[in-house]
């Protein structure tokens, strides 16, 4: 017979963990490159932000699932295990979870101020466009590590 509760824990965990990084990769690498370059810059991210922070609050929902399938693992299965690998997986969680949460509560709402404060005549000189473009960067590298984080808890799941 087999362990019902275990398949399902290890089902919401997986399942939790391939939408964090298959939406990544459908949004990051295959959407994002392709809206920019057939829209206008202002068009293609009028379109993609909305979409991005929606993401957000998927792998909000998605890291929260990964952590409580991760916390029954360990209270049913793992307590009798000391491995240095079951804490570099909650160190990947734990930055997860931090990571999304500083996208939505910080980053997000910084970009959109400055974002509604561009002077489309100024071009790339506008200070406010140019202090969007640092949060989009420093955006774009964390949900880079981010995936690496993401990939290392499902290789340790």
């Amino acid at each position: 017979m087999p362990n019902i509760l275990y398949i399902l824990v290890s089902f919401a965990y997986h399942l939790a963990l391939a939408l964090w990084i298959g939406g990544a990769i459908a949004l990051g690498a295959l959407t994002a490159p392709e809206l920019f370059r057939q829209l206008p810059r202002q068009q293609a991210g009028g379109i993609f932000g909305p979409i991005l922070r929606r993401f957000a609050r998927l792998r909000l929902g998605a890291v929260a699932v990964a952590i409580l399938a991760a916390a029954i693992r360990y209270a049913v299965w793992e307590t009798h295990t000391a491995s240095g690998w079951i804490v570099i997986r909650w160190i990947s969680l734990a930055f997860l979870a931090v990571v999304v949460v500083e996208e939505i509560v910080r980053i997000e709402p910084a970009m959109e101020r400055h974002r509604a404060a561009f002077q489309p005549a100024l071009g790339d000189d506008d200070p406010e466009r140019r202090a969007f473009m640092a949060l989009h960067r420093r955006s774009e590298g964390v949900m880079k590590i981010s995936m690496a984080a993401a990939l290392i808890a499902l290789f340790l799941g």
